[in-house]
Parts: structure tokens; C-alpha cells; sequence
């Protein structure tokens, strides 16, 4: 007998939690309709062609990595998949914020050996400060004197050690992972 993911009873038993977080997860991206927040924050907040820091000299782009009616986490990755940074909007306060986003990059990275509390950082975005249309777009979305929250994170290396590692997104699975920053691979162990 299958369950709801396809896979036989007994096999459901050595399915790890993160496997179905992620599937949950890339689902989402797929299967959610677009809201107003996210047309809004793709529209305003989304930077594409930021150079790739402290990777290579390439211009990188916008990979959403999950996203739901008043939350899109994405990550900025250049042609090689390295990660410059990660960033997460929320149209409402305390919805998980930073502990929330520290647990997701946590998670997202198996442990996360490379992950500080103090490489977050955050922001509060509002409509008259992104000009044009947003000030007024924005009165839908989210309290004037609140705006949107913008919530990143940058890997900062510490050590001579640490900057030989990189952070990277698997072309097959879309998962973080951890690799040498020289490697030229694409996808994550487990392909």
C-alpha cells in the first residue's frame, strides 16, 4: 500500500523528516498561487544581477527556495550555484523572523557547522522608499508604520579554513549544501 508521498509503508518508515520538508517545501513553490505579497516583493524587493560575492566576478539571480501567501525565501546564486546570500520577506510581523530563518538555513544545511546567529541580519521595507507604485501597493499588504520585513543571510568566513567552503544549491533536488569552493559540481551528495 502507498502513502500520500508514493512510497510503500514499510519504506515510509526510512523516509527522514528533511526529505519531506524539502518535498514539502519545493511543492510549495510550485503548487501555491501567486499572492499579492509575493507579486509584490518579486516585484519591488528582488534585485536580479547583484555580482556573486566572494565567489567569482558573475552576476547572480533570484532562486525561490520556498514561498506562501505572506512569505518567499530565495536564495541569490551565481551561474555555479554558489549561494551569496539567502533572504526571506515576511508581509507580517512575528512570523518567525530571524530565529525562524536561522532554523530553516540550520536545517537546509544539515546542522549548519557554518551558519552564525550574527551573520543575520535585518530589515524593514516600505513604499516610499522603493518609489514609483509601491507606496501605494504596499497599504494592501502590510501596516505603513510596520512595512515588509526582510530578513538575510551571508556567509562571513572566519578562518583561512572556512573561506575554502562554499555554500551551494543542487541542480536535481534543489537543497543547500556545503562543498570546496574550487569544486565544480552541481549537485549534492546525494545524486
Amino acid at each position: 500500500m502507498l502513502c500520500k508521498f508514493g512510497f510503500r509503508k514499510q519504506e515510509k518508515q526510512r523516509i527522514s523528516t528533511t526529505f519531506i520538508v524539502r518535498l514539502f517545501q519545493l511543492s510549495s513553490v510550485k503548487a501555491v498561487p501567486k499572492s499579492e505579497f509575493v507579486s509584490f516583493v518579486r516585484k519591488y524587493l528582488v534585485v536580479e544581477g547583484l555580482p556573486c560575492a566572494r565567489h567569482c566576478d558573475k552576476t547572480t539571480h533570484f532562486a525561490p527556495l520556498m514561498e506562501n501567501r505572506d512569505k518567499i525565501i530565495g536564495a541569490y546564486i551565481c551561474p555555479d550555484n554558489f549561494v551569496s546570500r539567502i533572504v526571506a520577506f515576511e508581509s507580517r510581523q512575528n512570523n518567525g523572523g530571524i530565529p525562524w530563518l536561522i532554523g530553516y538555513v540550520r536545517n537546509e544545511l544539515e546542522g549548519g557547522s557554518l551558519v552564525r546567529d550574527k551573520d543575520f541580519r535585518s530589515a524593514t521595507r516600505h513604499g516610499w522608499e522603493l518609489g514609483g507604485n509601491a507606496e501605494e501597493e504596499i497599504k494592501s499588504l502590510a501596516d505603513q508604520s510596520n512595512g515588509i520585513k526582510e530578513y538575510y543571510w551571508t556567509f562571513y568566513a572566519r578562518s583561512d579554513d572556512e573561506k575554502k567552503m562554499g555554500n551551494f544549491l543542487c541542480d536535481k533536488c534543489g537543497k543547500l549544501f556545503t562543498q570546496p569552493m574550487t569544486s565544480k559540481n552541481k549537485t549534492c551528495q546525494r545524486h
